[in-house]
């Protein structure tokens, strides 16, 4: 890399990106901020040069290389070569690189507006493809900052689903965004889709391969579907569309059959009166059951493991054996959660582990437990 290149950084914020990880699902997002700075490149071009077309090979000129990921919470640095334009481009280097650096700061104005009620009153749909695409694998309690930037607050400007979608509705009817969960399998057609019932989005239509259809669903009605799925939301995130099957798979019998029971199970404690234990047990908190309901569908594959039991205070709780651990899963009346154990052949216990929901970080802790002895 040449002192002349520029290096623009993002910092991706989130249990999952600790350690300098990177999913691939998004990568997506780097040439969606390619795209945007190429958008504000041309018009800031075309407000300089307002007598002149756009020159050819304009938009080809402003290639990123991913040169590395810092660690820590995950930083692609990309890198924009300026030999690249000095061959498409002859003698626009040093005019394209101001408007290359004046595009960032324009992007980062805007994600920053979306934060504090500036919004834009119209947006291209260039724009809004980019927006799409940029952030769209973004989960809760994630988001990526641009690194080195300041907004009108004082605090480094970031883009997360909150923001994502505040910004793309405000122009738009409908905006797209990562849709995962468990589903039961309703029907199937040959011409390649399957009907799947979702908490989220009631029956949906997913499309795949005929083939697919044959060998893997047919035969399998109200069995247990796992998908991942790029869709088009409205305003009140009702689905409109989906715009990619990401994955979708059934779940396999063990887990399957694991999961019936532990829903099942959820189900009975939902029918528990006030009094349940002698008089003393609270009714089983919705927030509760929810939650419960939660970690049965980020984590189906587990559901053999689970023993599940109504708490006094009104709250769910998980055991499981695993690795020589007795392990405990304790969810309050109202959602918050711990994590606790003790070894079955010995007096070692491991550090409780609180939080205030099940959420990146919880299950980043969760997971720890089935790849080594919990600390």
């Amino acid at each position: 890399m040449t002192e002349a290149d520029r290096t623009f950084q993002l910092r991706y914020v989130g249990v999952r990106f600790m350690g300098g990880r990177l999913p691939l699902d998004v990568l997506s997002d780097l040439p969606a901020f390619r795209d945007l700075l190429v958008f504000y490149s041309k018009e800031n071009w075309r407000a300089a040069n307002s007598d002149r077309r756009l020159p050819k090979g304009f938009e080809a000129s402003i290639a990123f290389d991913l040169v590395g990921i810092d660690s820590g919470s995950a930083i692609p640095r990309l890198s924009w070569k300026r030999d690249v334009v000095q061959a498409m481009l002859p003698g626009f280097a040093d005019q394209l690189e101001v408007f290359v650096e004046r595009s960032c700061v324009q992007l980062v104005e805007l994600v920053d507006g979306a934060g504090h009620d500036r919004l834009p009153t119209i947006l291209s749909s260039e724009q809004i493809r980019a927006l799409n695409k940029l952030g769209s694998g973004l989960r809760d309690h994630e988001r990526i900052e641009f690194v080195g930037s300041k907004g009108r607050d004082g605090n480094v400007v970031y883009l997360d689903s909150f923001r994502r979608k505040i910004l793309i509705t405000h122009v738009s009817e409908t905006y797209q965004a990562r849709s995962e969960g468990i589903g039961k399998l309703l029907g199937l057609h040959i011409d390649g889709y399957i009907n799947v019932l979702t908490t989220k989005h009631g029956e949906i239509r997913i499309p795949i391969d005929s083939d697919r259809v044959a060998s893997e669903f047919d035969g399998n009605i109200d069995a247990d579907v796992q998908y991942s799925l790029q869709v088009k939301l409205d305003k009140a995130d009702c689905l409109r569309e989906i715009v990619e099957v990401l994955d979708v798979a059934l779940i396999d019998p063990a887990s399957a059959n694991g999961l019936g029971r532990c829903r099942q199970r959820i189900v009975e404690l939902q029918h528990l009166k006030g009094g349940w234990n002698d008089g003393d047990g609270l009714e089983i908190g919705a927030h509760a059951t929810q939650a419960a309901d939660l970690l049965l569908s980020k984590r189906p594959h587990f559901a053999g493991l689970y023993k599940i039991y109504p708490t006094i205070a009104g709250g769910v709780l998980f055991e499981f054996e695993h690795l020589g651990w007795d392990l405990s899963v304790e969810i309050s009346a109202m959602g918050s959660v711990e994590i606790y154990g003790i070894r079955i052949d010995g007096p070692e216990e491991m550090d409780v582990k609180a939080f205030d929901e099940l959420d990146d970080m919880f299950f980043a802790a969760f997971d720890d437990l089935f790849v080594g002895a919990p600390a």
